[in-house]
């Protein structure tokens, strides 16, 4: 299966949605970024997954020997799901094997930028913030008169990400010219840490290791950062 979208569209949630769809919620769901796999890597991800759902990200990144050897295991056969993500034409693409294009366009899913379905926009962002909420362990916060109308009013080229990372500077209380308000330089740094926490395993699929080498953390310390501020990294996946 193929999901396209434009920029900041999030596939790799648009994936995790289809795969609890297809009945497979309980069984792995493994991402990986496709630029830089190697045959070894891929083979070893399918074999990592088993009957559960391999996403792969970017999959126009995905280099041209490791593009033969997926098509060659596609026509083969696989129990496992694969769902390839994309803000490209892979047709468009010159080094993008055309007959891996068709089997992968075979089944289709188009994410419409944000800009298209502004009616959609409350609905979201409300979702955003309880999920948010939840996970950071936080209560749910009030949403003022006029929000929700002055986000339908933006253009959001950044799509639904921009508007996850809108919603969690709104619930860790970052978002507006009263943010941090009352709060002393301790208790302000913390609110930004947390946050800067919370994006980057929102940007990596919950995968604790490179948000941790994103934000230039060694392990121990981004794991000890987590348990500060409640936040466990498969709540991200």
């Amino acid at each position: 299966m193929l999901v396209t979208g434009p920029d900041g569209a999030n596939t790799p949630k648009i994936a995790d949605v289809i795969r609890r769809l297809a009945g497979r919620e309980a069984e792995i769901f493994e991402r990986r970024v496709s630029a830089g796999l190697s045959v070894a890597d891929l083979g070893a991800a399918f074999g990592a997954v088993g009957a559960g759902t391999l996403f792969l990200d970017e999959v126009a990144a995905l280099p041209a020997d490791t593009q033969f050897a997926l098509l060659e295991r596609l026509d083969a056969g696989t129990e496992a799901l694969l769902i390839a993500g994309t803000y490209k034409d892979l047709g468009a693409e010159p080094g993008f094997n055309a007959d891996l294009r068709l089997q992968l366009d075979a089944v289709r899913v188009d994410i419409p930028a944000l800009k298209d379905r502004v009616e959609d926009i409350p609905d979201l962002f409300l979702y955003y913030v309880a999920d948010i909420a939840e996970r950071s362990r936080v209560p749910v916060p009030p949403v003022p008169d006029g929000y929700l109308a002055d986000l339908m009013a933006r253009d959001w080229p950044g799509n639904a990400r921009a508007l996850m990372n809108e919603a969690t500077q709104f619930v860790l209380g970052l978002e507006g010219p009263e943010a941090g308000e009352g709060l002393g330089l301790a208790e302000h740094m913390a609110q930004v840490e947390k946050t800067l926490l919370v994006r980057a395993l929102q940007r990596n699929g919950g995968a604790a290791s490179r948000a941790a080498e994103e934000l230039k953390l060694p392990r121990k310390t981004f794991y000890d950062k987590l348990a500060r501020h409640g936040l466990k990294p498969e709540d991200y996946r």
